[in-house]
């Protein structure tokens, strides 16, 4: 296991947060992808938008994305904990046991960018992301 990471949800306006965020803390940006980078269908207005952006704070690194268009981001559902495994660890035995009493909001599955990933809120309404990268992290 890699380690264990805050993920900052929005809507639409990720890349203001994030400028906001690195302007306050005197931060860097490390990464940022666009809805329109990746092999996904998204609705025009949406291709600009940040589908990943990683920015590091205080020595803390942070990743932030806009929603997915269509899945409003309320004030309590916006930040996630996100797991990382590195290719030769399995999520899967951790993520069910988290799923337990909670629900699954995203199966663990192959995506574009990782071995597994999989989303959950647990049975006390925090909301977890699972990555299982291709290469080690």
């Amino acid at each position: 296991m890699a380690g264990l990471e805050a993920y900052l949800l929005f809507n639409g306006n990720c890349e203001e947060a994030v400028k906001f965020y690195c302007d306050t803390f005197k931060g860097e940006v490390l990464f940022t992808s666009r809805y329109g980078d990746a092999p996904v269908d998204v609705a025009t207005e949406y291709k600009n938008k940040i589908i990943h952006s990683v920015f590091k704070i205080r020595g803390t690194e942070v990743m932030a994305s806009d929603s997915h268009s269509g899945n409003d981001v309320n004030f309590g559902n916006n930040i996630q904990l996100s797991v990382a495994f590195d290719k030769n660890t399995d999520p899967t035995e951790t993520f069910n046991k988290l799923a337990q009493g909670g629900k699954v909001t995203m199966p663990l599955q192959q995506t574009f960018w990782a071995i597994k990933f999989g989303m959950l809120t647990d049975k006390f309404g925090i909301n977890w992301m699972f990555n299982q990268a291709a290469e080690k992290q």
